[in-house]
């Protein structure tokens, strides 16, 4: 088989699931925060099948078609604005030395991206002002969501490391017959 037909192939399928899931945001609206995080855990598998360059590509194709065709502008945002790449950037995390700048990097880079969507979607969508919600609740409220709002990335990044190291050595091993490259090694 030619290796760039199999790399656009694979690349073909996983947009394509990914598309569909974005889809599933009008089915479920309830849905809107997860969907994004699922659809974007798709792109472990075009990163480690082909590369990181092409993961990237298939995410870019994802961004543009769920921007103009699924119908929660909300979800496809976060999809573009971190919940799409930030699978494709976990091997990179694991390169940087010293580790402990690691996690600190991970929270800068998720808070940032949060805040300029959150921004975006206000102001350039006119969605909904969250805060303006709830400003009888005074500054305090925005800072217990901003906690609360992290501790779920937290969850969020160890969840996806764990998928990430499943994907790598168990199911690829077991379904594609490739041998396992050990993540753990590499976390250290």
């Amino acid at each position: 088989m030619n290796k760039t037909s199999y790399k656009v192939a694979l690349g073909g399928v996983v947009s394509s699931l990914c598309l569909a899931l974005m889809f599933l945001t009008g089915v479920f609206p309830l849905l809107n925060f997860a969907i994004p995080i699922y659809a974007g855990a798709m792109m472990i598998i075009v990163a480690h099948e082909v590369s990181a360059a092409w993961a990237m590509a298939a995410y870019c194709a994802v961004s543009i078609l769920s921007l103009f065709l699924t119908p929660d502008k909300e979800a496809s945002t976060l999809f573009i604005m971190f919940f799409g790449y930030y699978p494709i950037l976990l091997p990179f995390f694991r390169k940087i030395r010293p580790r402990f700048i690691v996690p600190v990097l991970k929270f800068a880079m998720f808070n940032v991206c949060m805040f300029v969507w959150y921004k975006m979607i206000t102001f350039v969508l006119g969605i909904y002002d969250f805060f303006g919600n709830f400003a009888f609740l005074g500054k305090y409220m925005t800072i217990g969501v901003l906690v609360f709002v992290n501790m779920i990335f937290l969850l969020y990044d160890y969840t996806i490391e764990s998928i990430e190291e499943m994907y790598v050595e168990w199911f690829r091993p077991t379904y594609f017959g490739k041998k396992p490259k050990k993540l753990t090694e590499e976390k250290k």
